[in-house]
């Protein structure tokens, strides 16, 4: 029984002025789970609780303290970086290789870590993971995916393709060619120009 958080929901959806019928709707449950759940007959499963959080419109670290999975950010992150990682559909080997560290570290940051990543390999997960560091870390609730800049990541020192390392001389080579490429589609007019030249004539 968790009479402490279903209790919590009903307040948060009634702050809300929710209906059952329209949380169960957007976090796409049952709406006799989600009556379980408020009347503390069901600990939810910690899956559910992102899709629960973004319908009630709560922070998905406060709606994880409430439902007692969190105990700290660390777990927070943990859950994070396994979910997102899964939703990419990366295997801890592909992650590790892609951002230059080993599968171990991984596979211990997301069962629980004592301490979190350095903002360095963060960044690095975040970057490979198309999601924010502040997204892993608990701070919003919605993974914006950041914008890549190709000359950016060209110039990390840990870049790979499928998983294979690039050398700092096969880094250049890339950045020089698709610098080349972009010079030449800026001065070659394209199909749509030479179609309004021949009308014209």
């Amino acid at each position: 029984m968790d009479q402490g958080f279903g209790a919590w929901l009903r307040e948060q959806r009634k702050e809300k002025r929710l209906t059952l019928r329209t949380v169960a709707a957007r976090a796409k449950m049952g709406i006799g789970h989600l009556s379980l759940l408020e009347n503390g007959k069901r600990k939810p499963k910690v899956e559910s609780l992102t899709p629960l959080a973004l319908a009630i419109g709560v922070p998905y670290g406060e709606m994880l303290r409430a439902a007692g999975y969190l105990d700290d950010r660390n777990l927070l992150f943990a859950h994070r970086l396994r979910s997102v990682r899964m939703e990419r559909e990366m295997d801890i080997a592909e992650l590790a290789a892609a951002c230059g560290l080993t599968p171990k570290t991984i596979q211990r940051w997301e069962t629980g870590p004592d301490q979190l990543p350095s903002r360095k390999s963060l960044e690095r997960l975040a970057t490979h993971l198309q999601v924010t560091p502040d997204y892993l870390l608990g701070l919003v609730d919605r993974p914006e995916v950041a914008a890549l800049d190709l000359g950016a990541l060209l110039e990390q020192e840990n870049v790979s393709y499928n998983g294979i390392p690039l050398t700092p001389d096969q880094r250049d080579f890339v950045h020089d060619l698709i610098r080349k490429v972009l010079h030449l589609s800026a001065s070659t007019p394209s199909s749509s120009d030479s179609n309004q030249d021949k009308e014209t004539t």
